[in-house]
């Protein structure tokens, strides 16, 4: 840019800037000039450049108290001030800074803007302004110029201009199609927003664009994307909403000339949709539908959507996405076969994120099913089975009246064996009452001797106090050997003795 037009503008600007921001009275008479060594603390070189239309490269700018470098489009000539703005630089530290890229309709707080791009040649202004509030953020368009004003000399706002072309775009072809954005309408603060959707190529032949997601006006995600022709492809981003305030914004995705824009509340809490009024029969027949009826509402003041589940004994029947506005309500039903489903007691439930019912609901055989369980006609416990009347414990089997232990056997009562009244401890052997050692013998061994019918193990045995050795024994002081006799009661071998004929 030659220096006449430089001086045209820079009057330009001057007046502009005076009157609408520093408020200088006269400010057409100031002196044509963009800046000058003298009573100035900044300057700026912006030169003349060609750009892809998304940023552009300041030389160098020099400012003493730090600030920013700002990019006014030629609006700024038509009086747009803040509406002028277009690109900011980050914060820059006191003194000078060479090759400073600057991003073009995006980043610039309290600005919105209808485009993405550059999409023809024109002059743009840079212009260096104060940090005046001390906050490393550039706050000129949000506080409507009240803050961080321009630098100035001379009292006329320090600028240069430059031309700026836009390069030709590598493919004639129509703009990548936006399609299928997908993102939540509310969010809770501290959520991650997550976005996606289907870029489209609808052109004929190959082609790479730019593909840019924006968030409140600014550029969030950028990327260049190639597709073949008649191709699409998903893409996705995210917004950490953690330093956002609870209000609503607006985000969409843009290619060169189409876009898909929403809108999106940020709350400070979403409630979950409570669960009330679950409804289902007590009873059902085995093969049987049932119906589930649940009242869903929504105790936010905004509308949303929220998944309500219907499971049965715990596993995942059902998922349904319920979509209600603020502080309504509606009924949601499911259905579910109990076909295959055994006799018997079963859980079911109807849950939202936080909140549930549960109910109770038996499965009954039909009338006309065989029975199934281990106690029929057909399975091991019943007439047939190994405990009725043929098995081996009814009449026929080994305990019955012809095994081995029954009246028949040898222990019966027919006396044929060997310990029945007619063995040989009975009243009739060698040394019962008849025996040859029974009372009427001539020996000592009389009907209280250790073998009598009372045999040895009995009181009457030989250790009784009727044996060999007690008052009747032949020892005795009535024995045949007088009164006197050393084997008497009193001698060592009394009543308490052990044989019944001890000396």
């Amino acid at each position: 840019m030659d220096v006449a037009t430089r001086k045209l503008i820079a009057v330009a600007l001057a007046a502009v800037m005076l009157s609408s921001v520093v408020g200088v009275v006269g400010a057409q008479e100031l002196r044509p000039q963009v800046a000058s060594s003298t009573n100035t603390d900044a300057t700026v070189a912006f030169s003349d450049q060609t750009t892809d239309g998304t940023s552009v490269t300041v030389d160098s700018v020099n400012m003493s108290d730090g600030g920013f470098v700002v990019i006014h489009d030629d609006s700024l000539l038509e009086g747009e001030v803040t509406g002028s703005v277009i690109g900011v630089s980050e914060y820059l530290e006191p003194g000078e800074t060479e090759n400073v890229s600057v991003t073009l309709f995006d980043g610039v707080p309290g600005a919105t803007f209808n485009q993405t791009e550059l999409t023809e040649n024109q002059t743009l202004i840079a212009m260096p302004h104060r940090d005046t509030n001390a906050n490393e953020t550039y706050d000129f368009v949000a506080t409507n110029g009240s803050e961080d004003g321009p630098y100035v000399a001379n009292e006329t706002a320090i600028t240069d201009a430059a031309n700026v072309s836009v390069e030709t775009q590598q493919t004639a072809g129509e703009s990548f199609v936006v399609a299928d954005l997908s993102a939540p309408a509310v969010i809770e603060q501290g959520d991650t927003l997550n976005v996606t959707a289907t870029i489209e190529n609808p052109n004929d032949e190959a082609d790479t664009q730019t593909v840019e997601y924006r968030f409140d006006g600014n550029v969030s995600a950028r990327e260049e994307i190639s597709l073949e022709a008649g191709e699409s492809t998903a893409i996705s981003t995210s917004v950490n909403t953690s330093e956002l305030a609870a209000d609503t914004y607006i985000h969409g995705v843009y290619t060169r000339t189409d876009g898909q824009p929403a809108q999106v509340q940020v709350v400070d809490e979403i409630a979950s949709f409570e669960v009330t009024g679950l409804s289902a029969p007590d009873a059902v027949t085995a093969g049987d539908t049932v119906t589930v009826d649940a009242t869903i509402e929504n105790p936010n003041e905004f509308a949303i959507d929220q998944p309500v589940q219907f499971r049965f004994e715990g596993d995942l029947v059902e998922t349904r996405n319920v979509d209600l506005n603020g502080e309504s309500s509606t009924t949601v039903q499911f259905e579910f076969g109990t076909e295959g489903t055994p006799p018997g007691t079963y859980i079911h439930s109807v849950f939202s994120n936080d909140f549930g019912q549960d109910a109770i609901i038996t499965v009954e055989a039909p009338d006309d099913a065989p029975p199934t369980d281990g106690e029929d006609d057909g399975d091991g416990d019943d007439a047939e089975d190994g405990d009725d009347a043929e098995d081996g414990e009814d009449g026929d089997d080994g305990d019955d009246a012809e095994n081995g232990d029954d009246t028949q056997d040898s222990d019966d009562s027919a006396g044929e064996n060997g310990d029945d009244a007619n063995d040989g401890d009975e009243s009739d052997d060698g040394t019962d009452s008849d025996g040859g050692a029974d009372e009427d013998n001539g020996g000592t061994d009389d009907g209280t001797d250790g073998d009598d019918a009372a045999d040895g193990d009995d009181e009457a045995n030989g250790e009784n106090t009727e044996n060999g050795d007690d008052s009747d024994s032949n020892d005795d002081e009535t024995d045949g050997n007088g009164n006197d006799d050393g084997n008497n009661s009193e001698d060592g071998d009394d009543q308490q003795s052990d044989s019944p004929e001890d000396g």
